[in-house]
């Protein structure tokens, strides 16, 4: 009776915080201010893991030849596959029509990932739900039915989402090509709730540094004012992760971007590790950037700090993976 009791309470939190999460991203919405002309089609589907039904939508661009990658987008928490394509600015579904890849965008569990934080509330990681094997088998059915090539496949995320990127990437790495993180670090030893594999995985972290949820310099991760989700490292720390297990053992390199608008008060540097042999990692700080996905196309409300426009996250997240070496 006690543990009935006990489990109910569980279910009633998991309930309470995911409709916070909701609440927050719904006042938080912006505006779509341009929509890219696109031709190919979109397809909602599902996978069955475990005995449950997992639904994610696909951006299959005209004449998909065999052997495309495949790249993932996860949404923030609050979220779903269907509306990342928006607030992403339909970017990645733009660069899917140019250069020919699949794009998978999966939709959560009550909106959220089960991802490596150890302190995270969220019904995802409350419940313990398996979205590794979602997304293999996700991975697998493109196999199967469009022919992707397995030995290019991507991970890319936002915030939550940014964090199961992460976590594909210490735990599945032999599944995975490359990642991109978009306002997510990773967390810290007493918040890591995954067993690293510390093999070498091609990394982009994309970091704002007035972040209001995830903090540049590490710290304590908040959704709003009421939740809070665990410590994690600092943008830099999170990069210098990635390289050294990727064996980078040079002194990176640092550029400004050229700045495109002059009342724009943000301003973007790239550090790159980038030995030749090696796998490389990218950082991009978005110095005044706020918790969004930089982008010419979707407006973010004040309310989740300053967009640059000085960064294309889709364009560089695509350039990025387009360069990498097939996966052994």
């Amino acid at each position: 009776m006690k543990s009935t009791h006990l489990r109910r309470i569980a279910i009633a939190a998991s309930v309470i915080i995911a409709f916070g999460a909701w609440l927050y991203w719904t006042f938080a919405a912006g505006v779509l201010a341009a929509q890219p002309r696109l031709t190919g089609s979109v397809v909602r589907d599902a996978v069955s893991v475990k005995g449950e039904q997992r639904t994610f939508v696909l951006y299959v661009p005209r004449n998909l030849k065999p052997n495309a990658p495949l790249v993932f987008v996860f949404h923030g928490s609050g979220g779903d596959g269907a509306s990342t394509r928006e607030v992403t600015g339909y970017g990645f579904d733009a660069l899917a029509d140019a250069n020919g890849f699949l794009v998978a965008y999966p939709d959560g569990y009550q909106t959220t990932w089960n991802d490596c934080r150890k302190d995270s509330p969220q019904p995802a990681r409350r419940a313990n739900i398996d979205d590794e094997s979602f997304v293999e088998a996700i991975i697998a059915k493109e196999h199967t039915g469009r022919d992707i090539d397995v030995r290019r496949v991507f991970a890319a995320g936002h915030s939550n989402g940014a964090q199961l990127s992460y976590r594909l990437a210490m735990e599945r790495p032999n599944e995975f090509a490359g990642i991109a993180a978009i306002s997510a670090s990773l967390p810290t030893p007493e918040n890591m709730a995954c067993r690293p594999s510390d093999m070498p995985m091609p990394a982009m972290v994309i970091n704002g540094t007035a972040d209001p949820i995830n903090p540049y310099e590490g710290g304590m991760v908040t959704l709003g004012p009421f939740t809070t989700l665990g410590t994690v490292i600092s943008t830099r720390a999170t990069a210098e992760y990635f390289a050294k297990i990727d064996g980078q053992t040079m002194p990176p390199q640092t550029v400004r971007l050229p700045h495109k608008n002059a009342a724009d008060p943000t301003w973007v540097e790239r550090t790159a590790w980038t030995m030749p042999g090696r796998p490389p990692v990218v950082m991009y700080a978005i110095h005044g950037g706020g918790h969004v996905v930089p982008q010419p196309n979707f407006q973010y409300p004040g309310i989740l700090g300053r967009q640059t426009a000085d960064l294309d996250a889709p364009a560089v997240i695509w350039e990025f993976f387009s360069k990498l070496s097939p996966r052994n």
